[in-house]
């Protein structure tokens, strides 16, 4: 069962962009978002994913389903960690177990 997650709604700054693939050298999801006019590269780990998700193991194959099903979670966890940290220049926003429990 998905995690509950308390983030302020103030927070999202970013808005949906698009879902890319699972990256499975990097073992990561790789999405992006959009901050006005731009895109901004994003990725969640397959741990923070899990840990979203209250579950271990989940299959590479599963991953995409498994991003669709928490994008809502994902993307204002992104955002949240956009706001706090800022993007340096070609340097996605990354998504990381310690940033799950954070919340």
């Amino acid at each position: 069962m998905p995690r509950p997650l308390r983030v302020p709604d103030k927070a999202v700054q970013l808005t949906r962009g698009r879902p890319l693939r699972y990256d499975a050298k990097r073992m990561a999801f790789l999405f992006t978002m959009m901050h006005g006019a731009n895109s901004v590269d994003c990725e969640i780990s397959s741990s923070a994913l899990d840990d979203l998700d209250g579950t271990k193991g989940t299959l590479p194959v599963q991953r995409e389903a498994q991003f669709m099903r928490l994008r809502q979670m994902v993307e204002r966890v992104a955002s949240v960690t956009f706001e706090r940290q800022g993007q340096l220049k070609g340097e996605p926003v990354r998504i990381f177990s310690k940033h799950i429990k954070a919340f």
